[in-house]
C-alpha cells in the first residue's frame, strides 16, 4: 500500500538526516565521489532535454484520453478500466525532469550495450534512456496495450531504431528477453510498486549482470515494502556499491570494491 503523506515526510527527514550534504563532502570512495559529481549531481542544458520536455508539455496539454487496460493498477496511473487522461500519466506516472536528466547521464557515461526498461509508461523515461545512449539497444516493456500505443507512435516520430518496445507483462515478458541477451548492461526498473515482485525482477537479471552492469530502482520508498525490497537487493553480496538518493536507487556490482553504501542528496532532495 502507498505511504501517506505524513508517512512520507517522516521517511524524508529520516533521509534527510543520514544523507551526506551535496557537493560530494564525505564521500571517501573515490569510485562514487567521482560518479556523484562528474554525472549524478552535474546539471547543464542540454537539446535532448529540451526535446524531451517538450514532448511532456504536449501530454500536459492533451485532452485525450485512453481506458487503462493493464494488470497493474495504481491510484496514479488508473485503475482497469478507468479512463485516464494522457496529461495525468505525464504529470504523475512518468518520470519526474530531474530523474530523466539523471538516467540520460548514467547511459550516456557508461554506454551499455544492452537496457532493460520495465514500465515503459508515455515513453518519456525511454527517451532519456535511448536518446542518452544511441549506439545501444533500449528493451522497453509496458503492461498496458494503450499506453504502448502512445509511446510506439512517439519513438517512431523520433526515428528511434534501437528502441525495442515489447507490450506484456513484466513477469511473462522479462524471463523471455533476459534468456534471448547475453548480458544485460542497465536496467531501469518502474511500474510495478510491488515489493515481492521487485525481487522477483532483480533475481530474473541478476544471472545476466556483469561487473559494468547498473541497475536503477525507482519509487523505493513509495512502501514499507518497496523500502524493504530495495534493503534486500542493495545487500545482496553481487551488489557492490549501492546508492540511495530518496526516490530512486542505484546499484553496482564492481569486482575488487569493498562493499559499500551511500545515501546521498540529489534533485530536489
Amino acid at each position: 500500500m502507498k505511504r501517506g503523506v505524513l508517512k512520507l515526510v517522516a521517511s524524508y527527514l529520516v533521509f534527510r538526516k543520514e544523507s551526506l550534504p551535496k557537493g560530494g563532502h564525505g564521500i571517501h570512495s573515490p569510485f562514487v565521489f567521482d560518479l556523484y559529481t562528474n554525472i549524478i549531481a552535474r546539471e547543464e542544458r542540454n537539446t535532448f532535454f529540451e526535446v524531451i520536455e517538450g514532448y511532456r508539455k504536449e501530454l500536459l496539454k492533451c485532452d485525450i484520453g485512453i481506458i487503462r487496460k493493464s494488470i497493474a493498477e495504481s491510484l496514479n496511473g488508473g485503475f482497469r478500466g478507468e479512463l485516464v487522461k494522457l496529461s495525468r500519466l505525464a504529470n504523475l506516472v512518468a518520470v519526474p525532469p530531474h530523474l530523466g536528466r539523471l538516467l540520460f547521464r548514467l547511459v550516456n557515461h557508461f554506454n551499455p550495450a544492452n537496457t532493460i526498461e520495465l514500465g515503459t509508461s508515455v515513453g518519456i523515461s525511454s527517451l532519456y534512456l535511448a536518446l542518452g545512449n544511441p549506439n545501444g539497444k533500449l528493451y522497453t516493456i509496458e503492461g498496458d496495450e494503450a499506453v504502448y500505443g502512445i509511446a510506439s507512435k512517439r519513438f517512431e516520430l523520433f526515428h528511434l531504431n534501437n528502441v525495442h518496445a515489447i507490450c506484456g507483462t513484466f513477469e511473462t515478458e522479462l524471463p523471455k528477453l533476459v534468456k534471448e541477451l547475453d548480458s544485460v548492461d542497465f536496467v531501469f526498473i518502474d511500474g510495478d510498486h510491488n515489493g515481492s515482485k521487485l525481487l522477483q525482477y532483480f533475481d530474473i537479471i541478476l544471472p545476466k549482470l556483469n561487473e559494468n552492469s547498473v541497475v536503477v530502482i525507482d519509487d523505493i520508498r513509495w512502501s514499507d515494502e518497496m523500502e524493504d525490497a530495495w534493503r534486500a537487493i542493495s545487500t545482496n553480496k553481487r551488489a557492490s556499491v549501492s546508492i540511495d538518493i530518496f526516490r530512486c536507487g542505484v546499484l553496482f556490482f564492481r569486482a575488487g570494491i569493498v562493499k559499500q553504501n551511500f545515501i546521498l542528496r540529489y534533485g530536489p532532495y
